[in-house]
């Protein structure tokens, strides 16, 4: 066999349903944090030969759960990448579902770090062949790596999601005017003329607050309201909120990085949201959309 799967801490699930796909071996790891606070991480292996001169996928999303947080998450991405090489491999491809940091793409203040750009360099200085990632916040930031890079997008089994649950006369919903283009490419896997209505949202660039007014036609349809990423679900519940005084039927709160840190949950629930549905991008109980199958094709 010439290539293997490292399956990294934070996409257990995700990597073996991959190697699954391809037909490869998957290989995990072995992690922990020493009392000092450092990351700990070994391939779960005795002979380190099966993987010399091979090709190897590490897929490794970063985004923070219970366990871990970003940084760690990363640094473990870093330790394997470190550990293949060390090995001798003959070909890196990095599967990073879910990239920490891609939000901070853009300078609002003075002072700032545009650190998306330096997470990518780091990985870049590893020397990687190929790289991979799922709905990155903003695409652009991928030209800091001089490999092969790919931007997967994962809006059409999304939406094949949320037509199975039987959702009808749909409109998709933007939470702001700036993700309208989005929207727009999200709508159309729901129908040629699935129409796509955005609300006025503006964000204290120093606190993080929120505030979100609009007043549109919805009575009795089914909305979708979808993101690339929901973090505390401010945004989400404010969309929700004012789609159900909208007259709204059925909310569907959609997003490929489905984080929901503190308590999205209930906010967005407690506004009137009726299904919120991730990816497997992040493993949490709302992954109920898997990436495997999209990330393999693109793979083979």
């Amino acid at each position: 066999m010439n290539k293997f799967l490292i399956v990294g801490p934070a996409s257990q699930m995700l990597g073996v349903k991959i190697a699954k796909n391809l037909n490869i071996p998957h290989i995990n790891t072995e992690f922990k944090t020493f009392p000092d606070g450092e990351n700990y991480l070994r391939l779960n292996l005795e002979d380190e030969t099966i993987l010399e001169g091979k090709e190897i996928i590490i897929v490794q999303s970063t985004g923070p759960s219970a366990s871990r947080d970003q940084n760690s998450r990363l640094f473990e991405l870093f330790m394997i990448i470190d550990a293949v090489k060390r090995i001798g491999v003959a070909k890196i491809i990095i599967v990073v579902p879910y990239l920490a940091y891609a939000r901070q793409d853009k300078i609002f203040r003075p002072g700032e770090s545009e650190f998306a750009r330096v997470v990518l360099r780091l990985i870049n200085s590893m020397e990687i062949d190929e790289f991979y990632v799922v709905d990155i916040h903003n695409p652009d930031i991928l030209e800091e790596l001089s490999c092969k890079t790919v931007n997967i997008d994962s809006m059409k089994i999304l939406a094949d999601y949320i037509k199975s649950s039987g959702a009808k006369d749909i409109v998709v919903v933007s939470p702001d005017k700036g993700a309208v283009e989005r929207s727009k490419a999200f709508a159309k896997h729901f129908g040629e003329n699935v129409p796509v209505d955005f609300f006025e949202k503006k964000r204290d660039v120093k606190t993080g607050e929120i505030t979100m007014s609009g007043q549109l036609s919805l009575e009795n349809k089914d909305i979708v309201i979808a993101d690339d990423i929901i973090a505390t679900g401010g945004t989400m519940s404010e969309a929700i909120k004012i789609s159900k005084e909208s007259g709204a039927n059925k909310v569907y709160a959609a997003a490929t990085h489905a984080l929901m840190l503190q308590n999205a949950k209930y906010r967005i629930l407690a506004a009137g949201g009726d299904e919120i549905i991730g990816t497997d991008s992040i493993d949490n109980e709302l992954s109920k959309v898997s990436l495997a199958d999209v990330i393999c094709d693109y793979l083979k």
